[in-house]
């Protein structure tokens, strides 16, 4: 199962966790995984070297299967519609294929 925690601050998401695998199909096959890899590199690539939002970003090679991103107060609007897009992605992928838990907590972290 993956596990996908968003953080939320003043309904703006400003951050997340993904860890685990799938277990739809073997490694190498499993599309879901792939899916939220994928997804995930497309995130984070587009945050920090597009929009150029600082963020804390920790994607672990060692530890497969587990990537972190946290935006740096002032949030920019791309990043955050970027992270709600993103949001969106693995919700669908939950609905249509199961192996995925999404949530979302708030936090009290401002963006001032």
């Amino acid at each position: 199962m993956i596990k996908a925690d968003f953080r939320r601050c003043k309904n703006e998401i400003i951050g997340f966790t993904v860890k685990g695998h799938a277990g739809y199909a073997e490694s190498g096959q499993d599309i879901i995984c792939a899916g939220v890899s994928s997804a995930i590199m497309l995130t984070v690539n587009t945050i920090t070297d597009f929009i150029g939002a600082e963020a804390e970003v920790d994607i672990n090679h060692e530890n497969i299967g587990y990537a972190f991103l946290e935006l740096k107060a002032p949030y920019k609007k791309e990043a955050t519609v970027m992270l709600e897009s993103f949001l969106a992605h693995l919700t669908l992928l939950e609905e249509d294929y199961g192996h995925i838990m999404v949530r979302i907590s708030d936090t009290t972290k401002s963006s001032n």
